[in-house]
């Protein structure tokens, strides 16, 4: 379906210029730029996601509400009293958890071995940003705790899709990992830290979702083609 494939190549390009606007608006200090193109994202990869695979398939349901939640973290931090804004992190943590489930089936019939030897030292990574992080975190460490093993099984499992899930759990990883020293590791956080953590987390969750695209059944697959009923009654 030509016109199906045009929308899906506008889409991804309309993320792309977002994406791309958004990191120049961070360059440039434009603060009303980055509040409206940030949430922008994930809407964007939902609509690629429902464009491009069946809406009631599990992983496009999956996919689709943790879209919904880093969404909402994505949003939400600017209208939040200053007190509540680690709620932006319990969202990105739901978020985590239902990519997880999207994975999970995925790894535990398509382990690749080489992708799982690189993907164990995610479990190190992580565990030594914690323990660096733990005296800055404060009374968000139980907190920082889940996210960050929640976020190193996530980049462990998406090493059972394919090489694009792979590289989009490792960026999300990135992309997390660089946050994380920026809030609680100030001294340790390098130049320009916002814009990678945003070019990482912004790459990161269109190649999980491209890479899933490549799993999921398409839609010109599962849409029954217009006289294909006819056919079968004559028959």
């Amino acid at each position: 379906m030509p016109s199906l494939r045009l929308a899906q190549l506008t889409l991804w390009a309309v993320y792309a210029l977002v994406v791309a606007v958004h990191l120049g608006a961070l360059l440039t200090e434009s603060s009303l730029t980055q509040r409206v193109t940030q949430p922008l994202f994930a809407p964007l990869l939902i609509a690629i996601l429902l464009v491009s695979a069946p809406s009631r398939h599990r992983t496009t349901v999956l996919l689709t509400a943790g879209l919904f939640f880093a969404w909402l973290g994505d949003t939400m931090p600017p209208f939040l009293p200053q007190m509540l804004r680690p709620a932006a992190v319990v969202l990105f943590l739901v978020a985590l958890i239902l990519y997880c489930l999207a994975l999970l089936p995925l790894w535990a019939r398509n382990r690749e071995p080489l992708r799982l030897a690189l993907a164990i030292p995610y479990a190190g990574v992580v565990i030594g940003l914690f323990v660096a992080c733990a005296d800055g975190a404060g009374e968000m460490t139980p907190l920082v705790a889940a996210y960050a093993t929640v976020l190193a099984t996530m980049a462990f499992l998406s090493s059972g899709g394919n090489g694009m899930t792979w590289m989009g759990g490792t960026l999300f990883l990135l992309s997390s990992s660089l946050l994380a020293m920026d809030w609680f590791l100030p001294g340790a956080a390098i130049m320009y830290s916002t814009v990678w953590v945003m070019l990482t987390y912004a790459l990161g969750q269109a190649l999980l979702v491209a890479g899933m695209l490549r799993i999921i059944p398409s839609r010109e697959h599962t849409m029954q083609p217009v006289g294909a009923e006819l056919v079968i009654v004559e028959g």
